[in-house]
């Protein structure tokens, strides 16, 4: 896939000097994920963990546009236009709710949208791709070659699975555990659905702590130094999975 397939994105962790973790799920050509935005902290605040509703999708479209486009470091690297990528997010937020395969973080004080988790099959990622213009389509390309080989242990796994596609938390809401809230409500969801396995990629160690803690295996990880277009960014990104039943 092409991720802008952050098949991304999942993705929590930046690598600015902010305590945010957050990890790639994976966007556009095969991007990051997913967003795993601080999950480490207690929170006073009264947030509800449900099943995305078709009223939200445009404020979760507005939301990981928002976290990608200006804190995922492999998205900004790709230099998309606000335009194009809140375009090709809200085809990902259409596909991925016709099969029910997302859920949202809410605010019960305030009524608002913080936080956001979307699985997506590999088949409705490709009927994602026809948002993407001439002028983009070479720098996805980068980025799904980076994916195409990271992922290339899940040609080995039997059985049903899917990826955390998009993980995101608003920035005021970081650090209180709402990202793995989110996480755990998803694999309940995919269980009752007889999906046996659910995959995602973590971009930095935070990121891959907050995984593990969860019980995600790691099954693959590729340095960035490996691709030109990310070289300049630190560290590896790293491919886990968990079995669901």
């Amino acid at each position: 896939m092409p991720h802008l397939r952050p098949r991304h994105r999942s993705t929590p962790a930046t690598w600015r000097s902010e305590p945010n973790p957050y990890a790639r799920d994976r966007l556009p050509p095969k991007q990051a994920r997913w967003h795993l935005a601080g999950a480490l902290r207690s929170h006073p605040m009264n947030i509800q963990i449900q099943e995305l509703s078709a009223e939200r999708l445009p404020e979760s479209a507005e939301l990981l546009t928002d976290v990608f486009l200006n804190l995922e470091p492999m998205t900004a690297a790709l230099h998309l236009s606000r335009e194009f990528y809140s375009s090709y997010v809200r085809a990902v937020c259409d596909h991925c709710f016709e099969d029910h395969l997302a859920v949202a973080a809410i605010d019960a004080d305030t009524g608002k949208l913080v936080g956001v988790a979307i699985g997506l099959d590999d088949g409705k990622y490709r009927q994602t791709l026809h948002v993407i213009p001439p002028e983009y389509r070479a720098a996805m390309a980068q980025m799904n070659d980076f994916f195409e080989e990271l992922d290339k242990p899940l040609s080995r796994i039997p059985g049903k699975w899917t990826y955390v596609f998009y993980l995101a938390v608003a920035p005021s809401y970081w650090r209180a555990g709402i990202s793995m809230s989110m996480l755990q409500r998803m694999e309940t969801l995919l269980r009752d659905k007889r999906y046996e396995y659910l995959v995602s990629e973590a971009t930095n160690p935070k990121s891959e702590g907050a995984f593990r803690k969860q019980g995600y295996v790691e099954i693959n990880r590729l340095a960035y130094a490996a691709a030109p277009s990310f070289a300049g960014l630190p560290g590896d990104c790293t491919l886990f999975l968990k079995k669901l039943v």
